[in-house]
Order: C-alpha cells, then structure tokens, then sequence
C-alpha cells in the first residue's frame, strides 16, 4: 500500500490584496517565507546602531527564525464591521512566533517576542534571560539590551512588511505605524525614502518576489453569493480557495519579482547649524545670550544636564525647542498643569509649520514633523509637511500616538505613568524604549511647580533619567534654593539677574483690605471682600478708558466667581458673544471648555484688544499673555512673581502697573513662616515699582519632607520596568502611581452639557448635599483589555477603578436642593456626595449612601494627615 502524498506546507511570508476593496477580488498575492526572511536579515545586516557589540548576531539569528513557525499557521481570514457586513479581507499567522525554536535562548526569545512590546512580555523575557550568567552580565551592563534589540528585529520587520505592501499593491495594509520610529514615502515606483535612516549604506537594494492566485469567475461569483448570505464565512472559503489551488500545485509556482532601492529622505543634520542662523530662519529674531549658550550647550554636548534659571518671558521655551529642532532631538516637555498645553501646543505649532516648509528649510523637503500632545484623556497627533498641517489627510489613529513625534507635549503626572509603561498594552514598552533613546531631550519647564508628592515624584525621575545618561534641561523662575540643592548634581546656568532689563511696573500694596480665611471647602456667602477687590479692578478699567488688558488673580474659585458676576453687573456687557471683553477662568471651568476659553482671551491679547480675566492660580504659569495691569490677591512671593511675569511681558507697556490686595495669605496657600511673612512684608512695603529680584529674596519652603512610601514606590516600578524584577510586578498590575497626592481624582460631569472637571476625592466629603447626585464606578479588566461594565460605587479600595460623579437634572429629588450649573462660572460649588470621612489607620474611609445602596472605599493617607 502506498504512502498517502504529503501535503505541501504554506511557505508564505505575507499574503497581499491588491485593488479595490471587494469581496469578489480578482487576485491573492502570497510573498515566498525565504523572500520575506531574507530581506528582514538584509535590513539587520545593514542596521548602524546596536546596544552591545554582540547585538548584531543575535538580532540576525532571531531574524532567520523569527517566521519558522509561520507555514503551520497560516490562514485567510474577513474582517466585518458592526452589522456583519464585509469590510476587508485580511490573514493570520496566529501564535506561529511561539513555534521558533533555537539553541541559543536569546535569539530564540527575540523571534518569539517580536510580536507583542508590552512591559510585562519585555520584562518576563528579560527576567528568564537573566537565569543564564552571560546573559545577566549583558542586562547588569545595559538593562535595555533586550528591549533595545527586540526593537531593531521589530523594526526590520516593519519596515520590510510596509515595503512589501505598497509594492505588491495592498495600500490598506500599507498605513503607517505610529509604532514604527520610521517614515516610509515613495519618490517613483522602485525608489523609497525612509526617515530617518538607521542603516550603514547610503542606499539598498531589495527585491520583493510573489506568487499569484488569480480567482476565476466562478470563484468570484461564489464569494459574492456567500458575502451576501454570511459575510462571516467569506474568509474562510477564500482560504480553502486559495488552499486548494497551492496544494494543486506540483512545484512552486512561477514567482514575479520587482525591484526596489530605499534611499534617506535627506541628509537631515549634515551642516552645523549656529544659533544666531537658526533664529533667524526659524523666528526672525536673534537669540537672547540665554538662548545663545542653551543652544551651544546642547548642540556641542553629548548628553548635556542643566539646571536653567531665568525670569519669565525671557523665551525659555524656545531656548530649548530650536536647538532640539536642529540637532534632531526627540524633544519631551512635560508641564505641571493640563491647561498649559492649549497655549504651548498653539505656540510651538507655528514654529514647526515653518521649520517643515522647504522654502525656509530645504533639508525638509517631504520630510514629516510631528506634534504629539498627551494628557491620558487626550491623546493626538499632529503632523506638518512642506509647511502644512496634513494631519487630517493621513490615513492613522491619531489618538495611537505612542510618542511618535519630534515634540511631546504632556504633563507630569502622564510622563510618569509612561515612564513606567502603562498605557497601550501591547505596545506599552515602547514608552519607555523612546523615553531613553540617545536622541532624546527632556526639558522640564515651570521646574518650581511641584512640592510635596509631586517634587518627591519629580526629584526621583529626574535623578532616574541623569542616571541613565539622558539629556535633560530643568527650566525654572522661582525654584527656591532649598529645593535645588537636590538637583546639584546638573550644571546651573543662571540668568535671573544677568542679561534682562525687567519690564517696569508701577506697583502698589492695598493692605488694608482685610482677607477672609476661606478653606476651600467652606461655604459662605460673598462678602466685602469680593467687592472691594471687584472695585478695584473696575477703577482701573475706567481710569484706562476701558481701553486696557487686566488680570485679576483671585486665591479661590468661589472669591473668582464672585467677584467676575459683580463686574459682569457693573458692565453689562455681553460675556458670550467674540466680541466680549470680560472673562472668568479658572480650574473648575469644564475640561471640554477651558481651551477654548483661553484662546479667546490670547487672540485678544495678541491683537492688543482690551480684556479683564478674572482667575485664579491656574493662569499664573506657562500662559503666554502680556496684560497691562495686574491685581493680584497677596500671596507667597513665587506666586507673585510668577502672576507678573504676565504684566507687561514683552516690556513694551509704558504705564504697567501691578495691584497687590490683602492682609495677609490664606493659610491653605501659604509657604511662609513668621520671620519669611515679615521679611516679605517689609519689601512690599519698600517698593514703588515691582522688582522680581527682592521679592525672589523673599522666597522661602519649608523643609521638603519626602514621603518614604512615594520613594519606595517609585523604586519598585523602576526596578520591574527596568531591571525586570518580577516581584515588583503585582504593584504595576495594580496601577498606582500617587504623583500629586495618595488622594485618587473622580470625575465631575453634568450630564446634560456633557461637562467635566477632575477633582480630588476628600473634597467630595464636606460642603453642601445637592439632589440627584449620583456616584458611579467602573473597573479595567486586563485580562479583556477594556473597561467592564459600569455600576453604582461599591465598596473597596478607590485605586483600580474610575470613579465618576454625575449630576442627573433629568431626575427630581425634593429633599435637597438642586445643584446650579452655569458654564460660565463652571463648577463653583463642590458637592457632598461622601456622608462620613474617617481614619483607619494607614487608611482614609469615605461612606456613600444612596437610596438602599451603601458603600465605604479607601485610600492611603497621607503622612502630614
């Protein structure tokens, strides 16, 4: 009896799609294995940079067998959409990476994990890998080895598959990755450009080879007949289809081939660029002597690590964006409030719309820069070409962004959270990978923002980053000297008395208007207050013809709220329409509001059109505004300088003037003892106009106290993330980062304007109860990978879960009084959803009741509680 003919095995690398998008397509184009394999191991060959000197070797080996398991896998499959309809056809190889076997572990766990970069496979691999004495030698040297070479065959592999695609004519595979660190562009039909360009040879030369299953007409009508019954099942009979005709054949069928040559977009960096050329090009003016060494010292150091001391609106921001523009930075900004971004996004945009345009920067030319702006809840991506912004024209999941950017615009608390790699669970690793890229600079700008937490959070980063070698710039105003000595390890570059002409500003104290201690909880009624400071800021505006641009800095909310309605009334002007001149803003204003809000008042600011904002500290820094004359509530002398750095910014205000109101400071804001409180007096007192370098003497902070459990909790995710200490992994699963405090936020939503704020959980415990006020939770499933269905809060920890607060108008509740809403003011009041705060030991408790339903969570205390 003869043996039964063995089935040939699906030597297939990638299966291709061309044409028009249908279910009766006219041909299925498969790439032999050895094609694909080959021109992976071609690209690893070429590859400039890697993390060891025997990097390259294992690299390629995991190339050559990276695919191995591919044949036993393979299957075609149809993607539908939410009726079931046909969308497209696409393919699998599904767990074929597990099938790659290898004598050598290394290379064997690189082709087994080049399909999936999230922290907890990186780390795992690594964690095994360092069983082996040679291999923990290599991953004590560099603990990103791995990682780093994991990325290469990744990349190799992506480059390679993007190529294939546009060739072989399946352009909705061909879409660019915002996992991929490359741009791929065709110049003609055999002639690609890659930027940037990671290879040895100023060119390469590839040749992509496919066999063709061309579908008869029977076979098209059978796929349309069984698209229109069950889409579902349209992939499958494609398979068998194209199964059935490899499997007819005696030998391999006759292959066509095309050429391709993959070529540098550009040179990008090949000519030195000086600071006074690139200016001139970028902004059209000359750098100021800051910017001047700020640009030398990046351009010529390797890795420079700077503490930068300036005065406000000296141009630090661009100080450190042109000189990362130029040498090619991937450059990461940070900022301690979300509301800054709006105005830094707007501000740095125009900048890279011209450094894109060829006309200017020739080296340019169909070269892609990119923006991305990450807050958690908002997660975009810009891209600007040939001077345009050609986002909307891309074919990409702009809010996939994966720090694929030149700038990085986000805040402190999300860099954290990337930092230790939570986010996007497949590719989570890749944070942290382009977070410590040798070209990469990290600038921390408004360094002197931070206290408590959030400075103990942000000393640990900072000490982290120096210690792996990144390049870094603190940027900061008022850092007081007794939390800089913690950063005396950078290089200090101090221009607060150097160099800068300071604006001249008339200034006054009204210390006879007497301040309320409000603790931000309390409920009270306007009072005197509110209308002596409401009047003053009315006298100057009627003394200025009305013709001027004032802010007014108020320390509350409810005082901020108060005092715009009593100028609203005295105005009675239109507060809603373009043309308004009267503003309200501040951190309780809606989320999806705020940046509209500020970039009303900015337009006006930088048509020289008059305006009074009425605010709190949220706009005191970052925010790029050139007022005329400020009122300022008393507060400590950072503060203060900070609210004046927007008074006569640009210095060209003849008659600025600066109001100082109060007293004394409210507890809850205070930073002063007794003696600083007196000190700070008497200069006040001195002065007939304002002078930033007396009142920064004045600066004082009590001793920064760090808490040991925010240290040890950041040591712990440093050593799994990046010393892939698996017994470290529970408190990453866990997802806790305090980065600002141990009190988790909720959010604040009125579910009629579809409106939010994020507010710290304890402030929901005190003030007034209000009707129709519901809490709701809901929890991140990671074995799902989404978030599970929601429900009323329960009980347990309030780590782990999203809270959000609700106002539901809709329902009607007479016992209580009904919570009023105005856009406008935004959430003034905050309600009293938690009927009982108590400590339990180590624990902060909080008791919900609503209805039958009852529920206690938790969270830690902190140490000064």
């Amino acid at each position: 009896m003869s043996n039964p003919k063995q089935q040939r095995r699906y030597i297939f690398g990638r299966v291709f799609f061309p044409g028009e998008v249908k279910p009766d397509l006219d041909e299925v184009r498969l790439q032999p294995l050895g094609d694909h394999v080959g021109n992976v191991m071609r690209l690893v060959k070429q590859w400039q940079d890697f993390p060891c000197d025997d990097s390259p070797q294992r690299v390629l080996k995991a190339a050559k067998l990276h695919d191995m398991g591919k044949p036993q896998r393979f299957g075609i499959q149809v993607k539908t959409d939410k009726e079931g309809k046909f969308k497209n056809y696409t393919y699998s190889f599904r767990g074929h990476r597990f099938l790659a076997n290898s004598e050598d572990n290394w290379a064997q766990t690189l082709a087994r994990g080049h399909h999936d970069f999230s922290v907890a496979e990186v780390t795992k691999d690594a964690y095994q890998l360092k069983k082996d004495s040679a291999y923990a030698f290599i991953l004590n040297q560099n603990p990103l080895a791995y990682a780093e070479e994991l990325y290469i065959l990744e990349m190799c592999d992506q480059i390679e598959a993007e190529l294939a695609c546009r060739i072989l004519g399946d352009e909705e595979q061909a879409e660019s990755r915002t996992f991929m660190d490359y741009t791929l562009s065709n110049k003609d039909d055999q002639t690609y450009q890659l930027d940037p360009w990671p290879f040895k040879q100023p060119k390469l030369d590839l040749a992509f080879r496919y066999w063709s299953k061309c579908l008869s007409n029977e076979e098209k009508a059978k796929l349309n007949e069984l698209c229109r019954n069950s889409a579902p099942k349209v992939g499958d009979e494609l398979d068998r289809m194209v199964k059935i005709w490899w499997h007819t054949q005696e030998n391999n069928p006759k292959a066509q081939k095309k050429h391709v040559t993959l070529k540098p977009l550009s040179q990008k960096y090949l000519e030195p660029q000086n600071g006074e050329t690139f200016y001139q090009k970028l902004a059209g003016f000359s750098p100021n002597p800051m910017q001047e060494e700020i640009f030398r010292a990046i351009a010529a150091t390797k890795h420079p690590a700077i503490l930068l001391k300036a005065p406000t609106g000296t141009g630090k921001t661009e100080s450190i964006l042109f000189p990362a523009l130029a040498k090619g930075y991937r450059l990461f900004l940070p900022l301690p409030a979300r509301s800054l971004l709006e105005d830094q996004k707007e501000r740095i945009e125009k900048y890279l719309l011209k450094f894109s345009n060829p006309d200017i920067f020739p080296q340019n030319k169909d070269r892609e820069i990119s923006m991305v702006v990450d807050t958690g809840s908002q997660m975009y991506r810009w891209v600007y070409k040939n001077g345009e912004d050609i986002t909307a024209t891309l074919n990409i999941n702009l809010r996939r962004h994966l720090y694929k950017g030149d700038i990085i615009l986000t805040t402190i608390d999300k860099f954290l959270y990337r930092y230790f790699s939570f986010g996007d669970k497949q590719k989570s690793f890749v944070f942290p990978l382009r977070i410590n890229q040798p070209k990469t600079l990290i600038c921390f700008d408004e360094a002197h923002s931070y206290d408590d937490i959030s400075f103990t959070n942000f000393q640990s980063l900072v000490k982290a980053l120096y210690e792996a070698g990144r390049s870094l710039v603190l940027m900061t105003a008022t850092m007081p000297p007794e939390l800089a000595e913690r950063f005396d390890y950078l290089e200090t570059m101090d221009y607060t008395s150097e160099f800068f002409e300071e604006p001249k500003r008339y200034f006054e104290w009204n210390e006879r208007l007497v301040c309320h201690q409000e603790e931000p909880g309390d409920y009270r009624t306007p009072d005197s207050f509110q209308q002596n400071f409401a009047e003053i800021i009315l006298n100057e505006w009627k003394y200025r013809n009305q013709n001027t641009k004032i802010v007014a800095v108020a320390e509350s909310v409810r005082d901020a709220a108060a005092i715009y309605q009593q100028i609203k009334a005295e105005l009675r002007g239109d507060t809603t329409s373009e043309s308004r001149s009267l503003f309200l803003y501040h951190g309780r204003i809606a989320e999806q509001l705020r940046p509209h809000l500020y970039q009303a008042i900015k337009q006006r600011d930088d048509h020289e059109q008059p305006y009074i904002v009425v605010t709190t500290s949220a706009i005191e820094v970052g925010c790029d505004l050139n007022a005329e004359v400020l009122v300022s509530q008393i507060c400590p002398p950072e503060n203060l300088i900070q609210r004046v750095g927007r008074c006569n910014r640009r210095g060209n205000v003849l008659d600025a003037k600066v109001v100082v109101v109060g007293d004394r400071i409210p507890d809850f804001t205070n930073s002063l003892d007794q003696a600083g409180w007196q000190k700070y007096q008497e200069t006040l007192r001195s002065l007939k106009h304002f002078d930033t370098q007396l009142i920064s003497q004045c600066i004082s902070r009590s001793q920064q106290v760090d808490d040991y459990r925010v240290v040890e909790l950041f040591s712990m995710l440093h050593d799994y993330v990046y010393s892939a200490d698996l017994t470290c992994q529970p408190l990453h699963q866990r997802g806790l980062i305090p980065t600002r405090s141990w009190k988790p936020s909720v959010n604040f939503v009125h579910i009629d304007k579809g409106h939010s704020i994020s507010v710290p959980i304890d402030r929901l415990a005190s003030g007034q109860q209000y009707a129709d006020i519901y809490a709701y939770e809901k929890r991140y499933n990671q074995e799902k990978s989404q978030w599970d269905d929601e429900h009323l809060l329960g009980w347990g920890s309030a780590y782990g879960k999203e809270i959000t607060v609700r106002i539901s108008p809709e329902q009607v509740d007479v016992t209580l009084p009904v919570y009023d809403y105005d856009e406008t003011l935004g959430f003034v009041e905050i309600p009293k959803i938690f009927v009982k705060k108590w400590t339990d030991g180590a624990e902060e408790k909080l008791l919900y009741i609503t209805g039958q339903h009852k529920a206690v969570i938790s969270y830690i205390k902190s140490l000064d509680e």
